[in-house]
Formats: structure tokens, sequence, C-alpha cells
């Protein structure tokens, strides 16, 4: 009852200042209308009603607690343009004119608001205080507007009636204070969630496209993987065997012949290894066939420094999920590797209810960065593609721990 008596009492204020405000604008825009001060001053007249607006949709969020959306005005902000260009999209805005009316109309509500406070919260005061006040009274007899008391016994009835209007005042003062909130919310809002609700539809389709890009991207990159290993990767495999039939049927020939053959044999084999790394780097076969924790055991093992795992087996998440944990794996034990001087490394992966949680650890000289070309800036992209999150500590000295967290759907 509290809130809502403060609210209600709280809008005589703002509604006195606009109302004289707003007539003292008018009257003196009016006298001075053929200067161009008149002009001027109309308009602010007009455009009065903003800042009741403002500080009503304040109100309103005390009053309901509601953050949000009170906090929006009924439309976009107009931006850039000077203030010759600010005022008239003001007065062209349907909102403009709507919180005019609503000035209107609050600064003739709030006089008739003010006076039920007074009379909810002093009445029942009286009543309460009947038998403590009726000694004071003139000639012994009591009155509170229609209820009157001459006597003790009748003093005590007032005390009754006192409680009976406090259960009224608070059933009234509640229920209306929430209508006129909701009524004050419609116009001062009106737009606003419409806005809101574009906003979170354009982001949505932010995200889903940035999805589908990824799904895209993953896509490309199993079919080069496949054609390299089916293709590329088979016709080198031939060229070498046979090379090495060459080799072997050119051995009564001159040596320089040999020495081509031979050269033209290592140079291919060696080829053939590139291309297989190529591959391995491009989307390993393992994670596809085996899955994460046997791609990231791979991945360990094949690294030039001991890394030690701690890998809790459990149900295979999304390709996408998969795929991104492990290129953030590769691209963190690649960095230790290169730049942070460690002599051991550390890869975690487990879960957390819904989220999959893969932490990177080394024992380097620290300070690493992010955003200073180490190639996770992208790999964050990535995880963030899947609203999942990327944490890095470094500090100077060591060590450094990378904390991914990505949500499964398994």
């Amino acid at each position: 009852m509290a809130r809502a008596a403060l609210y209600l009492a709280g809008g005589l204020p703002t509604g006195l200042v606009w109302l004289v405000s707003c007539t003292v604008l008018l009257g003196v825009g009016v006298a001075t209308l053929p200067l161009v001060v008149g002009a001027g001053l109309i308009c602010a007249a007009a455009l009065s009603g903003i800042p009741l607006g403002v500080v009503e949709r304040l109100r309103l969020r005390w009053f309901s607690g509601d953050d949000h959306r009170l906090s929006l005005r009924a439309g976009p902000e107009p931006a850039g343009g000077g203030p010759l260009a600010w005022i008239r999209r003001r007065l062209t805005e349907p909102a403009t004119w709507r919180e005019l009316a609503y000035a209107v109309v609050h600064s003739a509500l709030s006089v008739a608001e003010f006076v039920l406070v007074l009379g909810s919260v002093i009445i029942p005061a009286f009543l309460l205080t009947a038998p403590l006040l009726r000694p004071f009274a003139r000639d012994g007899r009591f009155r509170v507007a229609v209820f009157q008391a001459d006597s003790t016994p009748q003093a005590v009835v007032l005390v009754l009636c006192g409680g009976v209007c406090v259960v009224l005042s608070y059933a009234a003062l509640t229920r209306y204070a929430a209508l006129r909130a909701r009524l004050s919310a419609a116009v001062l809002t009106r737009g606003a969630d419409t806005h809101v609700m574009d906003q979170e539809r354009y982001i949505g389709r932010l995200v889903r496209s940035r999805a589908r890009i990824l799904d895209a991207y993953d896509a490309e990159r199993r079919r080069i993987e496949r054609d390299l290993h089916d293709g590329a990767q088979q016709r080198l495999t031939a060229l070498i065997m046979t090379l090495g039939l060459a080799r072997l049927a050119v051995a009564d020939s001159p040596p320089e012949t040999r020495r081509l053959v031979e050269r033209a044999h290592e140079q291919a084999r060696v080829t053939l290894t590139e291309l297989r790394d190529l591959v391995h780097g491009i989307f390993p076969a393992i994670l596809t066939d085996r899955g994460l924790t046997a791609a990231l055991t791979a991945l360990a093992e094949e690294a030039p420094l001991p890394v030690t795992t701690d890998l809790e087996p459990g149900g295979r998440p999304d390709e996408a999920v998969e795929a991104a944990t492990y290129f953030v794996a590769c691209e963190a034990l690649s960095n230790v590797a290169k730049h942070s001087g460690a002599t051991e490394a550390r890869l975690s992966l487990r879960r957390r209810g819904s989220r999959l949680v893969l932490e990177v650890y080394d024992d380097g000289r620290g300070g690493a960065d992010a955003e200073a070309g180490s190639g996770l800036l992208g790999l964050a992209d990535r995880v963030a593609a899947l609203e999942g999150t990327v944490h890095l500590s470094s500090p100077l000295g060591g060590p450094t721990l990378l904390h991914v967290e990505i949500p499964c759907a398994s």
C-alpha cells in the first residue's frame, strides 16, 4: 500500500510542474508569436510531454520493477542532424503527441489521485486514534468525515471503522495504482515492445546465419579432406610406387639417371607426408570416426612436448561442438609449443551439466594475448557462434590456462 500511495501521490509534483511550465510557454509563445521566439516557445510546449514521459517512465520502473521495457521510449531515438532536425523529427513522431496527451490527462488526474491518497491515509488514521483524540475535541464530540463519536464507547466503534477503512483503502489504492500504471505504460511504451522484438529477431537472424556459415565451413573442410584423401593422396601413392619400380629398373643405368629417379622418389614421399599432415590439419579422420576424446588423445601424443591428458569419456556432442573444441585444443597446443617455452602441458576435457569444458594448461612464460595474432581470436569467435565462452589467463611469468565452455546437446 505504501508503494502504491507514494506512486499516486508522487504524480502531483510532476503534473503541476508540467501544467505551469506548459501554460507559461503557451501564453508567452502566443503573445510573442509575431517574433521568432514565439514559435520556438510554442514548439517547446508541444515537446514538453517528452521530459514528463521520461520522469513517468522512471516512476513506473520504480513502481512496477520492469527495468527493461519501461526504460524505452516508444520507438528508436533519432540521431544526427542537429537541433532543428531533432525538433522536426520529434514533432512528426506519433510518440511525441501521445506523450503530450498523456501529460494533459496526467496533470488532471494527479490532483484527484493526491486527494484520494490523502483521504485514504488521513481518515483511517484519525479513526484509529479516535479514543485518544476525542478528549481534545470541542464539546467532546469527535468528527471525521461522516463519522462522529460523543462518548468513549462510540470512539472505540470508530477504531473498528478505521480498521475497515484501512482494508478498503489498501484494496482501492493498490488496484487503482496497478491499473493506472498499466494504462500509463501502455501509452508511454507503445511501440517499444515492437522495437525490442524487432531487435531480438534481428539478433536471432544473425546468430542463425553465423551458425549456418560455420556448418557450411565445416562441410567444406570435410569435402576438401575427403577429396585430398581419396584423390591426391592416392595418386601420389601410386606415383611413389611407380618411381620405386623405376628406381629398380634403372639400377644398371648411368649414375646421373639413378640420382634423378631417387630424388624424384624422395620428393614424392616428402610431398605425400606433407599432404597427409595438411589433410589431418584440415579435418582429422579420427575425429569423425572415433570422436573427440580419441582425437584429443592423438593430438596430445603428437605434440612436440609432454602433454598430460585428463579426458572424461561421454556421449558424443554435435559435430560443430566437436570440431570447435578440437581446433581450439589444436591451436592452443600449437601456441604452447611455438611461443610459451613450456616444458609440459595438460589437456583436460569434462562435462559440467549441459556444457563441455576444455582446459589447456602450460608452465611456460605466460604473457599470451588472444588478440595479438595467436589464432585464438578466430577460434573464440567460432566458439561464441555456438554460444560458448573462452577465457585466457596468462600472467607474465606464467602459467597459462585456456578455459573453454561450449553448450552441448548430448
